[in-house]
């Protein structure tokens, strides 16, 4: 089966339960992304520097009251879901993710959905994804 891998770093997600996804690292947690049932505790920086909807939702929600609060967002409507997103994040902070054809549309859709596009990052997720399906998936179909 054809594959590509991304990022460079271990994986560094961790799971509390079913539900509760974060990244660890030493510092503290800025933001979380609700999707259905499961939350994400994760840090703004690799966020918003790849993703043009979080930086908009995130930017619109804060404010003089909210200044020393984690921010929450619930983007439960996500295509794919907490597993597509899961991907995303993992991209967001370099960490290897591997795109096949199980996740691959799931994961481009989602990016759509985030915005992760050439406007915030050259060769950003969506771009990746699209060289991904043009060089190796959709060459390899065969007409029928």
């Amino acid at each position: 089966m054809k594959f590509m891998k991304l990022g460079s770093k271990p994986d560094s997600v961790q799971s509390k339960g079913d539900n509760v996804r974060y990244v660890a690292t030493e510092l503290e947690t800025e933001i979380i992304v609700i999707i259905g049932n499961v939350k994400f505790y994760l840090h703004k920086f690799p966020l918003l520097s790849k993703s043009g909807f979080l930086q908009k939702h995130i930017a619109t929600s804060k404010n003089e009251e909210k200044k020393n609060q984690i921010d929450e967002i619930d983007i439960s409507e996500i295509p794919g879901g907490s597993v597509a997103f899961e991907v995303c994040v993992k991209f967001c902070y370099g960490i290897t993710v591997t795109l096949n054809a199980y996740n691959v549309f799931a994961a481009r859709c989602a990016a759509e959905f985030l915005e992760m596009n050439e406007t915030f990052e050259k060769s950003n997720l969506v771009y990746k994804i699209d060289v991904f399906l043009t060089s190796t998936i959709f060459r390899s179909w065969k007409d029928s």
